[in-house]
């Protein structure tokens, strides 16, 4: 037995491109009014027909695609949740450096090394690195502490070819890190930086978007340009586990 009813292969949205069935007004998707004028008249058994609209208006379907949508939203919303907390916990990192006597020679160091060429070659360990640039941002405070972001430390941790610079700052406080590592050289009185990475809390971030996180930085680079001029007169800088070599330029 047949009966002739209203079909068509597809009947295609104009506003979103879904295909819905030949019976339907209205997109299935957005909403929009359907275009019927490609609908085609045919005959088609009624069996056929029974099982078109009864698949069409299955409340089972109905249920799995809203429990679909339940669980894809609960997903993104526990990932959500995971990075948050990954920004938020802090990374390891040393105790607020002490004031150490040798701090405040790094400097004197840095000029002699860059102007006279004396001594020929120096090596300093992380802690006396975070102890120089604690005594010497101290003084910059007011400069570096921003709106709701109170300004705590920067210090360095130093691998093979590698420095990972990081900046404690408190929200409320709760304190905040951000760090980037990089890869640095000395050529011809210029310094050659390339980004390696770099993390929020404990989330790390790929090299292609951490190097966008150079403007986090920026007032801590300010505050030690003057450092910065010194250590670019040098010769030679490396990096190794847990302390960093300067060699003073060629005569």
């Amino acid at each position: 037995m047949t009966t002739t009813t209203t079909t068509t292969t597809k009947l295609i949205c104009p506003e979103c491109q879904h295909e819905n069935e030949s019976e339907r007004i209205y997109c299935h998707s957005c909403g929009a009014r359907l275009d019927r004028s490609a609908v085609r008249v045919q005959k088609e058994p009624v069996d056929d027909t029974r099982k078109r609209v009864k698949k069409m208006f299955d409340p089972h379907r109905a249920k799995i695609r809203i429990l679909l949508f339940a669980i894809s939203k609960l997903l993104l919303g526990a990932c959500a949740v995971a990075i948050l907390i990954q920004m938020v916990l802090p990374p390891d990192v040393p105790a607020p450096a002490k004031t150490m006597a040798l701090a405040s020679q790094i400097r004197f160091d840095l000029e002699n090394m860059s102007t006279k060429r004396q001594p020929a070659q120096v090596q300093y360990t992380e802690e006396q690195a975070n102890a120089f640039l604690s005594n010497t941002l101290r003084t910059k405070q007011t400069a570096l502490d921003k709106p709701l972001l109170e300004f705590k430390r920067a210090l360095v941790a130093f691998g093979e070819s590698s420095c990972t610079v990081r900046t404690e700052r408190s929200l409320f406080g709760y304190p905040l890190y951000t760090g980037c590592t990089y890869g640095a050289s000395l050529a011809e009185g210029n310094l050659i930086v390339t980004n390696k990475g770099g993390s929020i809390g404990r989330l790390k971030i790929h090299p292609k978007i951490a190097q966008f996180m150079g403007i986090l930085f920026a007032d801590v680079w300010s505050a030690l340009e003057r450092d910065i001029k010194l250590v670019t007169r040098l010769g030679g800088m490396e990096f190794h586990d847990k302390n960093v070599v300067l060699t003073a330029p060629a005569p």
